[in-house]
């Protein structure tokens, strides 16, 4: 569990880093040559996305253990997998992009063709493939491990560095959700929630022999519940 702990401290980082990124004033300065980018969407389209795939490889390869790699449902959920990094990399790019123009260029006003285009492709279009490929990254792992449990099962206080590490990306989920218009966000994040929940309920298997989809599941809930919780009480 040592290398687990490691890589979902890595992923936790990761979420911290974007809060970061998102919520503050530290990326606003803007990249040479014309200001084609600020530091934020330059960070948010390669360096934490980047970081954030390595790291979830990396959790692949100490979930699979199996040597059964060419079965029909191995190839299946690697696919997945691969159609989540696609499709994660592919809305970094669409979504940070035009972001920065809707940001810069389109604030003021919104109304031109060229505006509403770029406002579809921020708000819209690079959304839904960014949470595509975070779903199909997420349940692709879950089922690997579900495939792959974890033996001997990981011991209460490796589930309580789990929980730690969980605590902080859900309130990193909840930081970034609770203060916004409910809108696209929070349905995804619910669906990766029940995932989570349905592999741990029905999978039959101890939590311990989970870890990774434990994760998911603290982190998704603590996130998905308190920004409800937030919603109702403003």
């Amino acid at each position: 569990m040592k290398r687990v702990h490691v890589l979902l401290t890595g992923l936790t980082l990761t979420i911290v880093l974007l809060s970061i990124n998102r919520l503050t004033d530290l990326t606003q300065g803007h990249l040479p040559p014309h200001e084609f980018l600020r530091w934020l969407d330059f960070n948010a389209m390669i360096p934490i996305p980047l970081l954030t795939i390595v790291l979830y490889v990396l959790l692949l390869r100490d979930v699979v253990r199996s040597r059964s790699i060419f079965t029909r449902e191995h190839v299946a959920l690697t696919l997945l997998f691969i159609v989540g990094v696609y499709l994660l990399g592919a809305a970094s790019g669409d979504h940070e992009v035009t972001n920065y123009l809707h940001y810069r260029f389109c604030t003021p006003d919104p109304g031109s063709m060229l505006c509403q285009i770029v406002i579809t492709n921020d708000d819209g279009f690079a959304t839904d493939v960014y949470y595509f490929g975070v779903i199909a990254l997420n349940v692709a792992l879950m089922l690997f491990e579900l495939r792959n449990p974890r033996s001997p099962e990981a011991s209460r206080k490796n589930l309580v560095g789990v929980s730690a590490n969980a605590l902080v990306i859900g309130l990193g989920v909840f930081a970034n959700l609770a203060f916004e218009e409910i809108g696209r966000d929070l349905i995804y994040f619910s669906l990766l929630l029940v995932t989570a929940l349905a592999v741990l309920l029905f999978g039959r298997q101890k939590v311990g022999a989970l870890p990774v989809t434990y994760y998911f599941a603290f982190a998704y809930g603590l996130g998905v519940a308190g920004t409800a919780v937030a919603k109702l009480v403003t």
